[in-house]
């Protein structure tokens, strides 16, 4: 009887235990779980304005406190070439788990925003791409 009780609720803990992003969020989301750090980032912006993404780094076994955001993340414009951010708002964390909101400027007629993360749990490069205009 304690088995099946600890199975279910392994289940529900599973299956419910968190409250699922909207789609519209989820579409925004992309992840790359490769080697030990997972990245995770969400297109916040991309706009005229400029461009503006959320980069979340987790892992239970690296430390992430040397990774500066301004350093491993860049904008991909469609020739290839690559810009740092011009800005990196709200680092946060420590240890095994940090995030900040990168910005970029808007890239005149671009048809997708591509954002790579470089040098990060031994991966070289992980790609992440939308494309525009967002939905």
């Amino acid at each position: 009887m304690h088995t099946v009780f600890s199975a279910a609720l392994a289940l529900v803990l599973l299956i419910g235990g968190s409250v699922a992003p909207t789609s519209a969020q989820s579409a925004l989301t992309k992840r790359d779980g490769q080697g030990p750090v997972a990245v995770v980032v969400t297109l916040m912006e991309a706009t005229g304005s400029g461009i503006r993404a959320k980069v979340v780094l987790d892992t239970h076994s690296v430390a992430l406190d040397g990774i500066a955001f301004e350093q491993a993340v860049r904008l991909r414009r469609p020739d290839g070439t690559e810009i740092a951010p011009v800005a990196v708002e709200g680092a946060s964390g420590a240890g095994h788990h940090r995030e900040a909101v990168v910005k970029f400027p808007a890239i005149d007629g671009a048809t997708a925003v591509h954002i790579v993360v470089k040098d990060v749990g031994g991966i070289a490069e992980r790609a992440f791409r939308w494309a525009l205009p967002l939905q």
